[in-house]
């Protein structure tokens, strides 16, 4: 009898095992042919600017036609680019492998693509008036022609960001996400410090890529701004819906609501000290806090709640109101490095009401704490790259001064660069 009942267990096993082995090829099979690049198809390519993300390769897979071409006749001109109607100017066109290195393969071709600030058929980003976000774009179809395409190719194969690529997801066990950037230099016997950034009310979500796609926040793994902390770790931190959430989002902004305190602030901080616990080389004196709009109010929220816990803020078009702060809370603020960034004409956050007031209430009570603020007239491109109708620099929106945070151009005579002066900066 025994030996029956073990016969019958090893039949079992084995059909068992069978049928897991079927299921595995199944499922290998499936995940192989989603991964697998398509014939006559096309890669998007997302690089990160000033407005946002924006279309700016293309990689084509012609596999019908790739025996056609030589590369003298590879001319941007002979292309054309058709995304949502309208016609992207194509600027290079050359051989490349399939990730659009050019010299390093002949199997695809590579178009580099014009962008400009607010041009929807660059963008592969939409933004939903009515949750108020940026998302991705369910679909962003293109359609490619050359005389040698007996058809347009119009495959979509994937869309991919070497800016935000750099960048790995953190897990946060709680409501909130986080992406984290780790330099090359963590490995080596040094400290090094960490820059968080909090994400503006149009970037919120559970997609970290948003959060660093929609402010241009990738540059904060590029140089310059690496290169003033000879290597510094950057953690992105995302709120589901608002940093101005006490218990629904915007609560915060109604008289009735008298605690101005995140609901996400224990979570926010969980995930950052949950992070700096984890790579035990991030210098705990020089942990750096900002964001922009929302992710400047959620930057003195956090200070006014962990004071003793960052060596400075930089907060941008910061939307605590001033008559939110009480003179204690001045008194907090005062005992912590800050470089306010704001420009007059935000009519989103009048700097009025928020970085004018709070900081002259700050340089009445500073005792040898440093105060810095970087105040512009308006937000335009410094870059000579975009223009406005009539040739001057092309304007943006008052509120977006986090550009010039993000491009390195907020600075003081005597202590040059902000990043340069947040890299001088350790907390006591």
């Amino acid at each position: 009898m025994g030996t029956m009942y073990g016969f019958v267990v090893l039949v079992l096993m084995a059909l068992l095992y069978f049928v897991a082995m079927r299921w595995r090829r199944r499922i290998i099979k499936a995940t192989l042919e989603e991964f697998k690049e398509k014939d006559d198809s096309y890669t998007l390519v997302v690089g990160a600017y000033d407005w946002g993300p924006a279309v700016d390769k293309i990689i084509v897979n012609p596999v019908s036609y790739i025996g056609a071409f030589d590369e003298e006749e590879l001319f941007p001109t002979d292309f054309t680019v058709e995304a949502e109607g309208k016609m992207r100017v194509v600027k290079d066109a050359y051989f490349s492998d399939v990730n659009g290195e050019r010299d390093a393969g002949e199997d695809h071709i590579t178009l580099e693509l014009a962008v400009a600030p607010f041009a929807s058929e660059c963008s592969p980003f939409v933004y939903d008036r009515e949750s108020e976000k940026n998302n991705w774009k369910e679909s962003f179809p293109h359609v490619i022609r050359h005389p040698k395409f007996a058809q347009p190719i119009t495959e979509f194969n994937d869309i991919y960001c070497p800016p935000a690529d750099v960048f790995e997801e953190v897990k946060t066990f709680n409501r909130l996400s986080a992406a984290a950037f780790i330099p090359e230099e963590a490995d080596d016997e040094h400290q090094h410090p960490l820059i968080v950034w909090l994400n503006g009310a149009g970037e919120g979500g559970h997609d970290p890529k948003i959060a660093l796609l929609g402010n241009k926040v990738t540059a904060l793994a590029q140089n310059p701004i690496q290169s003033y902390f000879s290597g510094a770790y950057v953690l992105v931190v995302q709120t589901p819906t608002v940093w101005m959430d006490a218990g629904s989002p915007y609560d915060i902004l109604q008289d009735s609501c008298t605690d101005k305190s995140s609901q996400y602030t224990k979570e926010c901080f969980a995930v950052i000290n949950t992070f700096v616990k984890k790579y035990k080389n991030i210098d705990r004196k020089r942990i750096y806090i900002g964001g922009c709009s929302n992710g400047g109010y959620m930057t003195l929220n956090m200070i006014l709640h962990y004071p003793d816990y960052f060596a400075a803020g930089y907060p941008i078009c910061e939307a605590y109101n001033d008559a939110w702060l009480s003179d204690s809370d001045i008194a907090v603020l005062d005992a912590v490095p800050l470089w306010f960034t704001a420009a007059r004409n935000d009519t989103t956050v009048p700097p009025e009401q928020h970085v004018i007031a709070t900081t002259e209430r700050l340089v009445t009570h500073r005792e040898g704490y440093e105060l810095h603020m970087s105040l512009f007239d308006d937000v335009h491109d410094t870059s000579g790259l975009y223009l406005a109708e009539d040739g001057g620099p092309f304007a943006y929106p008052g509120h977006w001064s986090w550009i010039y945070a993000l491009n390195d151009q907020c600075a003081e005579e005597d202590d040059g660069s902000m990043w340069s002066w947040l890299a001088r900066t350790r907390r006591t």
